[in-house]
């Protein structure tokens, strides 16, 4: 139950896409940050929801001061002083504090009804017709010049379907985080504060500071363009010179089937399961099932360092992410076994996602129901990841049993491999794969 927007409104003078950091600096920058760093900074700072990419960077050069206006509770204050003091933490060239009065405020941070965080944002019919009041809302809005932040006004919602403290000390903590620069929200890592889906595990990751960190940098300048990034760091963004990245993978893969890869297209665009994907059991689940799980999970782990599925205590509410296995028992169903999986893709962020998969397994009570269950499962959790059309395996088709657990054929292991690399990205489209199948070899 979570809505987290920022917008950007940029005045000034055109940027210049040449890059504006020395070859020195960048190679510092490259030495400090990771790869998966400098990835996740451009998707969330190059991006806004909704609006697409922008072309430039916007930050505060000077101490942003807080003012809290609307019908904030004496918890609601305390979250934004404790977000002040987290953000004090991090160390990072710019202090936000309180401001004496709302006058004095670069930040003016409004908490009220739902209608009056419409009305101080000013926001028109159409945005208005999105926000359920059985949400959290939480929505930004600033103002640079040059790509200077100047002022940034912030309104938040607290439902009371959901009172729980750390969710909506979270929503506070996030609009505080974006006003400063980060204004992207992405499907890539749930456990980031960042994350678009509602999820109440997540927090301030080191991943999450890292970016701050970067954007902060002094040499990374307000109204550096996203063409100057993108030429910068040219070979550590998996977005840039897609083609020729896939290609190269390719070559190290000269055994997968290319009709194979072409299956893993949902509706032609490529989409996979975030890194930290979860995997929820409903329903009548036997001893064997979870067994046959944990073989399972333990099994695609170790293919990837790009898959890290986990078995997680299902909620009452049916989470908005994740794998879900929903068992269903029925004496008068005819078939063994019936099947669905129903798939949730992820589109607003700057790379879709897929997001959830909701698979059904219903048994009956025969023989071949019970001689096929364990088999069933696995099937369903190794074509959640993969989109590719399920059918029923044939015994040791897609997998073999191996000492106490399992090992996937080379065929599924390896197009798993494959398309769970980096390189691989989401949202690349099918009929640009096959441009980059035909000039394979030239």
């Amino acid at each position: 139950m979570l809505g987290i927007h920022f917008f950007a409104v940029i005045q000034g003078c055109l940027p210049s896409d040449e890059s504006t950091i020395s070859a020195k600096n960048l190679n510092h920058l490259k030495d400090k940050y990771s790869v998966e760093t400098l990835n996740y900074f451009y998707e969330t700072v190059f991006h806004e929801d909704g609006n697409g990419k922008r072309n430039i960077i916007t930050k505060w050069n000077s101490n942003p001061a807080i003012a809290i206006l609307g019908h904030a509770t004496e918890v609601e204050i305390g979250y934004v002083e404790r977000a002040i003091s987290e953000i004090s933490e991090l160390n990072l060239p710019i202090k936000c504090s309180l401001a004496k009065t709302s006058d004095s405020a670069s930040i003016k941070l409004f908490f009220g009804a739902l209608k009056e965080v419409h009305a101080f944002l000013k926001l028109d019919s159409v945005s208005i017709s999105d926000n359920d009041s059985d949400e959290h809302f939480g929505m930004g809005r600033s103002t640079a010049y040059d790509g200077i932040i100047e002022h940034a006004n912030v309104g938040i919602y607290c439902t009371e379907k959901d009172l729980t403290h750390s969710t909506r000390y979270k929503v506070v903590l996030e609009e505080i985080l974006q006003s400063l620069g980060i204004v992207g929200d992405s499907y890539n890592y749930p456990s980031s504060l960042f994350f678009q889906n509602y999820n109440p595990a997540k927090s301030l990751t080191p991943l999450d500071v890292n970016v701050l960190s970067l954007l902060y940098e002094p040499v990374i300048h307000a109204n550096y363009t996203r063409e100057s990034f993108e030429k910068d760091f040219a070979d550590e963004l998996y977005a840039v010179n897609t083609h020729q990245k896939i290609k190269n993978l390719l070559e190290k893969y000269p055994q997968t089937s290319y009709e194979d890869v072409e299956k893993c297209f949902f509706e032609g665009v490529f989409l996979k399961h975030p890194k930290e994907t979860n995997l929820y059991m409903y329903g009548p689940i036997k001893k064997e099932d979870s067994l046959t799980i944990a073989h399972a999970i333990s099994a695609l782990n170790k293919l990837s360092p790009n898959i890290n599925l986990k078995l997680a205590e299902p909620p009452a509410i049916e989470p908005s992410h994740g794998i879900i296995l929903d068992f269903r028992q029925s004496d008068h169903q005819k078939e063994s076994i019936k099947g669905s999986n129903e798939i949730i893709a992820g589109r607003t962020c700057m790379f879709p996602k897929l997001i959830k998969n909701k698979v059904l397994l219903a048994f009956n009570t025969s023989e071949s129901a019970q001689a096929l269950r364990q088999r069933s499962i696995t099937d369903a959790i190794y074509f959640s990841l993969i989109q590719m059309p399920q059918e029923p395996s044939r015994t040791n088709e897609l997998f073999r049993v191996k000492g106490s657990g399992i090992a996937f054929t080379p065929r599924y292991a390896n197009l798993l491999k494959l398309v769970y690399s980096n390189e691989f990205i989401d949202g690349l489209k099918l009929i640009d794969f096959k441009e980059i199948k035909l000039n394979m070899g030239k």
